[in-house]
């Protein structure tokens, strides 16, 4: 099936329901989308594009809506895009529609999505053509390129549905379109005939839940802070609002309590990455007595955990996690040895550690390349982080290794707190939480450099530890 097939057939049931809401409030309809589709194709043939074919393709800035309809235009033929341009060097078209500029890119207007002459493009309906074409998160390192298909975008979409339930409805989604779980979400919206909202700067957030109704917020823990600080003192809970949906990473328990007050105690959490896309999900609040939980397995998916030698550990034991199920991605753009060693026999080995329970749940302790050596000491991050949250006024911690001038990595930490916390308040409470696994030094910052996903991003923590090292050295 073409990924786009289940828009045209709401845009023969429901051709005036609103399908997309714009920043300012313009609203493009069912019919109206499927028009611009078609529209988006043709304009694309007209560069010599066509089934097969690659183009890259960045969707950025205060108005995603040109650059969503133009990748399902191009999904429509049948070529697939990219975030970013090919590791291999292929070249390629590049397309944007936003604030952003890729080098020769050829920039979308409004005129894109002008109805074009003669008879719309025929939709591509090879199963196995590239659909999109994913950067992973690449927090520790180059970011590999994800090959997804039509067929298992179909399948994420609807595992996604069966694992979430409930109707679209009314959807914000704060976050990037172009990336694995804002595609997903968008797609799920439009598949069931619900209404996407896009965030809107000028109108701010109060206005934008509160006009269009909306019913549920897709957010990374980074936008939901984002869109938490912007509002004002006494704004909140929305009533239309129902549930906010989270992906990317972990959410602090500080900022599921603050979204909770202010939004709606129904917050979902999805675990997920862009090689195998989600994974578990499940109600934060629920979860808040079981550490490092990230949800219920979803249906149709097989999660093990393994130990160093590769064998399946018995549930309750962690160990490194692999999983299996329809939506597994085909491979990276580019593989090498060492990433082909990820997918085996039909899995796919991640670097996530953790452990499934026999009730289904999914806990995680941390990634094999996070994991700090102290020494000889290894210590999960998660541990150092989990401790420090515990501190009434943390908002956000993030536990790094950083070499000392011998070259043995010692434990650091930063953490974001409503207020400056005494070092000596700081170290009294290491030292009787966390004993010989406290860390050296804790940065206190405003808030931490996370990804596009949200996830920490440790290598510009450890980057600027060592460079304040280095300045308070130099005076000495």
């Amino acid at each position: 099936m073409n990924v786009t097939a289940p828009i045209r057939r709401m845009a023969g049931l429901h051709g005036t329901r609103p399908a997309i809401v714009r920043p300012g409030g313009a609203i493009i309809d069912y019919a109206r989308l499927d028009r611009a589709i078609d529209a988006m194709a043709a304009h694309a043939q007209r560069y010599g594009l066509g089934p097969s074919d690659r183009a890259t393709l960045r969707i950025t800035g205060p108005d995603e809506t040109l650059g969503l309809i133009l990748l399902l235009g191009l999904a429509r033929l049948g070529v697939g895009t990219a975030e970013r341009p090919p590791d291999d060097g292929t070249p390629q078209l590049r397309f944007h529609a936003g604030d952003d500029t890729l080098p020769g890119a050829i920039r979308v207007d409004e005129g894109w999505m002008q109805d074009a002459d003669g008879e719309p493009p025929a939709m591509h309906r090879d199963p196995d053509a590239v659909m999109r074409i994913f950067s992973s998160s690449g927090t520790t390192g180059v970011p590999k390129q994800v090959v997804v298909t039509q067929a298992q975008m179909t399948q994420r979409v609807l595992l996604r549905g069966l694992a979430e339930g409930g109707a679209a409805g009314v959807r914000l989604i704060a976050l990037g379109l172009g990336g694995n779980f804002g595609l997903q979400m968008a797609l799920r919206t439009l598949w069931n005939g619900g209404t996407i909202v896009l965030p809107d700067g000028r109108a701010g957030p109060v206005e934008t839940l509160n006009r269009h109704g909306v019913t549920s917020l897709v957010a990374s823990p980074l936008s939901l802070r984002v869109l938490l600080d912007a509002l004002p003192d006494d704004a909140g809970p929305f009533p239309a609002l129902q549930t906010v949906h989270i992906g990317g990473s972990f959410l602090p328990p500080a900022l599921y309590h603050q979204a909770a007050a202010r939004l709606t105690p129904d917050i979902h959490v999805t675990m997920g990455s862009a090689e195998a896309s989600g994974i578990a999900s499940g109600p934060v609040g629920a979860m808040l007595d079981r550490p490092g939980a990230v949800g219920t397995i979803w249906p149709g998916v097989e999660v093990e955990a393994q130990d160093e030698d590769g064998q399946t550990l018995p549930p309750g034991e962690a160990g490194v996690l692999r999983i299996r199920s329809p939506m597994l991605a085909r491979g990276y753009l580019t593989p090498d040895p060492a990433a082909a060693e990820r997918f085996q026999d039909g899995w796919f080995v991640s670097s996530d550690i953790g452990t499934v329970w026999p009730d289904g749940m999914l806990t995680l302790s941390g990634r094999v390349d996070e994991i700090i050596n102290a020494g000889g000491v290894k210590v999960h991050p998660h541990v150092i982080e989990s401790a420090l949250l515990k501190l009434p006024t943390v908002l956000d911690a993030a536990a790094f290794g950083v070499p000392d001038r011998a070259g043995v990595v010692q434990i650091h930490a930063a953490i974001v707190a409503r207020a400056r916390i005494e070092d000596a308040v700081l170290t009294a409470f290491c030292q009787h939480a966390l004993k010989q696994i406290m860390p050296v030094a804790i940065l206190q910052m405003r808030e931490l450099p996370r990804n596009d996903n949200g996830k920490i991003m440790r290598e510009t923590l450890v980057d600027l530890a060592l460079r304040m090292r280095n300045q308070h050295a130099a005076n000495a």
